[in-house]
């Protein structure tokens, strides 16, 4: 019986109390898409990385290599390494990240990835400058903001 009293009681104090615990509850709103914050790259980037982009066709697979591009377009700013390096770096995380889940799936795109790393850093292996970091990062930070989009 003195367990049925105090449920009862403790039910009558939830009840008359309700309004003030509502308060206390915080509200936790959980977004329904998380959403990525790549800076829009100019229109001369956006030209020059739309064919990568094109060769990757799956949803999940674009959204995937934007975020991987983005964080690889953040990152490399940072980098104190050789142009051989920054491309092992890129290679050896992707294999890591995608695992074999995109090797050979779509076409060209090593191909170009390789074409559009050259195209900051040139074929010689030397020490990356800044300017040569900051021409990387635009042109990742643009390949990701493109396969975002589409």
């Amino acid at each position: 019986m003195k367990a049925k009293t105090i449920i009862g009681l403790a039910l009558l104090a939830v009840g008359l109390f309700w309004p003030q615990i509502q308060e206390r509850i915080p509200d936790f709103t959980i977004p329904s898409k998380p959403t990525l914050e790549i800076v829009e790259p100019s229109e001369e980037i956006k030209e020059k990385v739309s064919s990568i982009a094109a060769l990757v066709t799956d949803k999940e697979d674009r959204m995937d290599l934007a975020v991987f591009n983005m964080i690889f377009a953040k990152r490399v700013l940072n980098y104190e390494a050789e142009a051989q390096d920054v491309q092992d770096i890129y290679v050896e995380a992707a294999k890591i990240l995608f695992d074999k889940s995109l090797k050979g799936k779509y076409n060209g795109y090593g191909e170009s990835i390789q074409d559009l790393l050259k195209d900051s850093m040139g074929d010689e292996n030397h020490t990356l400058s800044q300017s040569e970091k900051d021409s990387l990062s635009e042109d990742f930070n643009g390949l990701a903001y493109v396969l975002s989009r589409n």
